[in-house]
């Protein structure tokens, strides 16, 4: 996918979403990024290694994340760990994501007759 316009990205594969916000953090590495998501969401959302490396390694073909050098020399821990941060373009088409399920939120309470907030 080569377009620069957000949209064009979404909707994001829970996924996806879960490692942009993620590195949205900070610099990680993909067993940090699955502990993250774990804790965040209570266990709901549970990364295998299989479906993390393969949305890092789409969320790196988009140019949405990029591999990167640890944040310190003492967090390069095991030289197999890769580490990685969320682009420019990654944050902007994180926002719009964060944007279009903020909207769909506040359709659903609006259908069941919940007030918005």
């Amino acid at each position: 996918m080569t377009s620069r316009d957000p949209t064009a990205y979404l909707p994001l594969t829970p996924a996806a979403f879960h490692i942009l916000m993620t590195l949205e953090e900070g610099v990680s590495h993909g067993y940090a990024i699955k502990r993250v998501v774990e804790e965040r969401t209570r266990g709901i959302v549970r990364l295998g290694a299989g479906t993390l490396y393969h949305a890092i390694g789409s969320l790196a073909k988009k140019g949405l994340v990029d591999e990167c050098r640890p944040p310190t020399p003492d967090a390069a821990g095991s030289s197999r760990w890769r580490f990685y941060e969320i682009t420019p373009l990654g944050r902007r088409i994180l926002k719009a994501e964060v944007g279009r399920l903020e909207a769909d939120v506040a359709h659903a309470r609006a259908s069941f007759g919940e007030a918005e907030g």
